[in-house]
C-alpha cells in the first residue's frame, strides 16, 4: 500500500482512521495534557494514523454511501476514541480523588494548584500523586496499552453495526465506580492514620481541657500526614499497578460489547 498515493475509496479509509485515533489520543492521559502544543499533538496523530492504516488492510471500514451517512460514521469513530481514552482517564481521576482525600484530612483542603494536563485546580497532594502516577504509567508501558487498543479496536469494533449495548454500559459503569473504589485504596493508609490521630486528639482534649488540642492538632496531622504518606507510597504504586494492567482487559471487554 502507497500512503502518499491512496485513491479516494482508501482517503476516506484513512479519514477515518484519523478521526479515531485522533479522539483518542486528544483525550488520553499525558498526550491530551492542555501543555502539551496543538503542532506536536497533531504531528503524533498523523505519525499513528499512518503507521496503523497499513496494518489494516483487510479488515472492513465504512463506506459511506452520502454526507449524512458519512456524518454518521464520523461520530461513531469519535466516539470509539473518546472512550478509549477516557477509560485511560480514569485511572487518574483514581489518583487525584485519593490525593484530595488525603489532604481533606492533612487540613491541605484549600491548597490548590493548577494542573497542567486539565488546567483546573487540585489539591497539592494529589497534583504530586498525579505526577507520580504519570512515571508509574510511562515506565510500565501505559502508553503501549493505549496504541495496542487503537489498533484492537479497528479488529474488533465494526463501525457498520456500532452501538451502546447493556453490556457496554455495564462495563463502563463497573470502571467509573471501581474508580473511586481505587482512590479510597489508595487513601486509606493515610485516611486511617489520621483518623486515628485525631480520635487520640479528642481524648486528649477529654483527659487535659487545658491544652489547646486546636494548636497541636494542626502541625501534628501535617507531620503525621507526611510521614504516613511517605511510607505509603509503595502501597500505592502496587494499587496503581495494578490498577493499570486491569485496563487492557477493560477496554478489550467494552470493544467487544461495540
Amino acid at each position: 500500500m502507497d500512503l502518499f498515493n491512496l485513491n479516494y475509496a482508501e482517503m476516506e479509509k484513512f479519514f477515518f482512521v484519523f478521526i479515531r485515533i485522533g479522539a483518542m489520543f486528544l483525550y488520553a492521559p499525558i498526550i491530551g495534557s492542555a501543555s502539551v502544543p496543538g503542532k506536536l499533538k497533531i504531528g503524533l496523530i498523523l505519525v499513528m494514523s499512518f503507521l496503523i492504516f497499513p496494518l489494516l488492510d483487510g479488515i472492513p471500514l465504512p463506506q459511506p454511501k452520502g454526507i449524512f451517512s458519512f456524518g454518521i460514521y464520523m461520530l461513531s469513530e469519535l466516539s470509539i476514541g473518546l472512550i478509549i481514552a477516557y477509560m485511560a482517564r480514569m485511572i487518574f481521576i483514581s489518583v487525584q480523588i485519593a490525593g484530595t482525600l488525603v489532604d481533606f484530612q492533612m487540613g491541605f483542603g484549600v491548597v490548590n494548584v493548577i494542573d497542567p494536563q486539565t488546567q483546573s485546580q487540585v489539591s497539592i497532594t494529589a497534583q504530586f500523586l498525579n505526577i507520580i502516577s504519570i512515571l508509574f504509567f510511562l515506565a510500565l508501558d501505559g502508553h503501549h496499552f493505549l496504541i495496542n487498543a487503537a489498533v484492537q479496536s479497528f479488529e474488533l469494533i465494526n463501525p457498520n453495526t456500532f452501538n451502546f449495548s447493556g453490556g457496554s454500559m455495564k462495563i463502563y459503569m463497573d470502571v467509573f465506580t471501581s474508580g473511586f473504589i481505587v482512590a479510597i485504596k489508595m487513601a486509606a493508609p493515610v485516611v486511617a492514620g489520621l483518623f486515628f490521630i485525631s480520635v487520640a486528639l479528642g481524648l486528649v482534649a477529654r483527659t487535659v481541657p487545658q491544652m489547646n488540642v486546636f494548636i497541636v492538632a494542626f502541625p501534628l496531622q501535617i507531620g503525621m500526614g507526611l510521614i504516613l504518606f511517605y511510607f505509603s507510597m509503595s502501597y500505592f504504586g502496587m494499587v496503581f499497578k495494578r490498577n493499570l494492567y486491569e485496563l487492557p482487559n477493560n477496554l478489550i471487554g467494552i470493544m467487544q460489547t461495540f
